[in-house]
């Protein structure tokens, strides 16, 4: 049990037995019980540190006086069996209120915004009908009393005085404080306790002449301090004392209860002294009562005008809250549509946005069953003009094609842009006709040249167009229009697409194949072909190029539908990694025994890699072998693509070729127009395209073939005619000093233990194959 339960039990024990002890003892425990308060506050206070703990000590003091006096009282009592007055113990008993009332006063700590007069109406009330209950039952008989001497009354009265000052401390201190925890609640009882106490003993004076009530009030006096010493002691009191005041405007229920009866109290008590049978003893009799209540109802009516004017603010600050709450709903209802005008509206155009779209797409498919149009337009070499004149130009073009946009629609149709340079129509209620016919005039219109900050621009527009009707969703109508505009970039952009199925369908293979074509990089599923390369003139295998397979599911699928997909989704550069390697461990015996080389194609995804040239270098070391081992083929294209990404090409494959790393250009011829950039390439070999390897001896084809090997042999670079897949051609690419060709003729792609079985068997050469001696 903790520290304060004990001594609430304790306390409480001594009020109980306190009733039945006679004087001397009552006074001893009177005593005791009240050195152990005074001890329990001080030990209270040391314990849980209270915020403000003036009120505590002012509560100890008073306590400490109060003993002082009860212990005089005993000793006067006991030396002299009489306890006269005045005397000490008088003093004592006097210096105990004010330090009990200063405790009380000081509990909470008033607001200073808040007029004094205002907080002590409720006090006032509660002492004014308490004062009319005092001076009937206690003043006035003690007053009118020729029982006691001038000396005696005016101590009795004082006494009553103090006492009602004592109600106006405690009432505040209840009604008033923000905090009501258990320690509030244990001081509040201990007060009206004391002040009963008092009430007991000065009736039972007043109208016996002898205190008869004095056990009564002695059990009263040691239950307050029992109380008062318990409160000390609860770990509450750290945070009860010393408080703001809380500010209560509105009165509690309970509260208005107890002032209608105290309103009554006086006016009551004066009515029955003047219907009382007996003459009433003196004119004041009734008139104190009755001026009490005069009192109480002055201060009711300064109560209620203070709620009046409470009540009066109150509805001025709701009319204004309800002017503000007004202004304010009214400037959020204009920033909603500013808001939802700015989700479904575009910033630099003012058009409607992806958002507007979507609303209006399925309003529109909801609506009716009828066909609506739907284009998806994206503007061809939009990036350049950023690329070249920059953002501001570009916007400002983006802003014209809106304008030019808004000329070829209706007030009915719905334009957005969905974003960079994509822009949308949807057409409600149209004929495929009109769905064409705008879409025609989108074209041309953006077709047209645009002055923009003095320049002189060009672009065109890619349009792809759906007849979408319900139940298709807008998901699934956004998603075929892209499919037709992707459709119409692919067909050579500047041009109109209409959405057809076998679109989806090959959507779904693409999405399909790269799903297993990034499964097939995790778990390298693929073969590494090898197709010869025959010198002409001796038919031995110079050099195997290697060629990629893929067959997912043993299902063969061709380069030309992977490899795009790999480009497409950075597949290409693992994927090509992983060739290298393997191309690299399968050519070392064959080139340990015939020197034959390896081709790897490198795709321009990889040559950006800034690690490319350590993963060549890494694949030739791990297999041991030379750089000479190794041709690297790249496109024309990838070779020319710009000035700077030529530069840096160039310095990659020339960093390669001090390996000894040789470089091929594939399909030369159909890349490229201009051949100026052969003389300062870094390239060896020229691998000639299929397109210009003769066929049915036709002169002008020679004459391109007898072209570019020409062109190879001035610029001291070696040629490699591809496709060659009859012995007429081999004989004409012969004619024509080709030194070196590959193609079916010679060997289709085989697998590595496929290709060493013929090489063995041949020494590599290809049995089978022409040479000049047989020719």
């Amino acid at each position: 049990m903790t520290a304060w339960r004990w001594y609430a039990a304790v306390g409480l024990g001594a009020v109980v037995a306190g009733g039945f002890l006679p004087v001397i003892p009552r006074q001893m425990l009177y005593s005791l019980v009240g050195i152990s308060t005074v001890a329990a506050v001080a030990v209270g206070v040391r314990r849980h540190r209270p915020a403000d703990r003036r009120t505590w000590w002012l509560f100890g003091a008073g306590l400490a006086c109060s003993v002082l006096g009860a212990a005089a009282w005993a000793v006067d009592y006991v030396l002299t069996g009489d306890v006269g007055f005045p005397s000490v113990k008088d003093a004592l008993f006097l210096a105990a209120y004010p330090f009990l009332g200063g405790g009380l006063l000081t509990w909470v700590r008033r607001d200073p915004h808040r007029p004094r007069w205002e907080r002590l109406i409720d006090s006032g009330i509660v002492a004014s009908g308490v004062a009319a209950l005092s001076w009937t039952f206690i003043v006035h008989p003690v007053l009118s009393s020729t029982r006691f001497d001038a000396p005696h009354k005016v101590s009795h009265v004082m006494y009553a005085v103090i006492d009602l000052a004592l109600v106006v401390a405690a009432t505040r201190m209840a009604f008033t404080a923000s905090v009501r925890n258990a320690a509030h609640r244990l001081v509040c009882v201990a007060a009206a306790t004391l002040v009963t106490g008092d009430i007991v003993y000065y009736v039972a004076l007043a109208w016996t002449g002898d205190p008869r009530g004095d056990s009564v009030s002695a059990a009263l006096y040691l239950c307050a301090y029992a109380l008062l010493g318990t409160g000390a002691l609860h770990p509450s009191m750290a945070e009860a004392a010393g408080r703001p005041e809380r500010p209560q405007q509105v009165i509690p229920r309970h509260r208005v209860h107890l002032y209608s009866v105290l309103s009554l109290v006086g006016p009551a008590i004066a009515l029955t002294m003047l219907l009382a049978a007996a003459p009433p003893p003196s004119r004041w009799w009734a008139a104190v009562p009755l001026a009490t209540s005069m009192v109480t109802s002055v201060l009711l009516i300064a109560r209620l005008s203070q709620l009046v004017r409470f009540a009066n603010r109150r509805v001025e600050e709701l009319d204004a809250h309800a002017l503000a709450l007004g202004e304010a709903l009214r400037e959020q209802e204009a920033l909603r549509q500013q808001l939802t005008h700015r989700a479904l509206h575009d910033t630099l155009t003012g058009l409607g946005n992806r958002a507007l779209l979507q609303e209006r797409l399925e309003h529109a498919l909801t609506r009716t069953n009828a066909a609506h149009g739907l284009l998806l337009l994206d503007l061809d070499g939009f990036k350049d003009v950023n690329d070249s004149f920059g953002h501001p130009v570009g916007d400002a073009l983006l802003i014209e094609v809106a304008a030019r946009l808004l000329g070829e629609v209706g007030t009915a149709d719905t334009l957005v842009r969905l974003g960079g340079d994509e822009f949308a129509i949807l057409l409600e209620d149209v004929p495929v006709l009109r769905v064409n016919a705008v879409g025609q005039a989108v074209v041309d219109a953006l077709a047209q040249p645009y002055e923009i900050g003095g320049r002189e621009l060009s672009v065109t527009t890619s349009v792809g167009t759906l007849l979408v009707h319900a139940p298709a969703t807008p998901a699934e109508a956004l998603r075929n229009a892209d499919l037709a505009l992707y459709a119409a970039k692919a067909a050579g952009k500047n041009r109109l697409a209409a959405f057809e199925p076998r679109l989806a369908t090959e959507r779904h293979e693409h999405m399909r194949l790269s799903a297993e074509l990034r499964r097939a990089v995790a778990d390298e599923e693929f073969v590494v072909n090898y197709q010869p390369v025959v010198d002409l003139a001796t038919g031995r295998v110079t050099a195997v190029e290697a060629l990629l397979r893929w067959s997912p599911g043993g299902r063969p699928v061709p380069p030309t539908e992977f490899i795009p997909i790999a480009e497409q989704y950075g597949l290409i550069v693992p994927i090509g990694a992983w060739v290298l390697r393997q191309a690299c461990r399968d050519v070392r015996p064959w080139h340990d025994r015939f020197g034959i080389c390896v081709t790897v194609n490198v795709s321009g995804r990889q040559l950006r890699e800034p690690d490319f040239t350590r993963t060549v270098l890494s694949a030739l070391r791990d297999a041991d072998l030379p750089g000479s081992a190794l041709i690297l083929e790249i496109t024309e294209t990838v070779l020319v693509s710009s000035s700077t990404e030529n530069d840096e090409v160039t310095v990659l494959l020339s960093a390669l070729r001090e390996e000894g790393v040789r470089v091929a250009v594939d399909d030369f011829g159909t890349g490229y127009s201009s051949l100026a950039y052969l003389r300062h390439l870094p390239v060896d070999i020229l691998k000639i395209d299929r397109a210009f390897t003769p066929d049915g001896g036709v002169a002008e084809e020679m004459a391109f073939t007898r072209a570019i090997v020409e062109l190879g042999n001035s610029l001291r670079l070696s040629s490699i005619a591809e496709a060659v897949e009859t012995p007429e051609q081999a004989a004409r690419l012969r004619e024509l000093d080709c030194p070196q060709a590959q193609g079916y003729h010679f060997s289709r792609p085989l697998p590595a233990d496929a290709l060493d079985e013929v090489l063995t068997a041949g020494n590599g050469i290809l049995h089978g194959v022409p040479t000049p001696a047989a020719t």
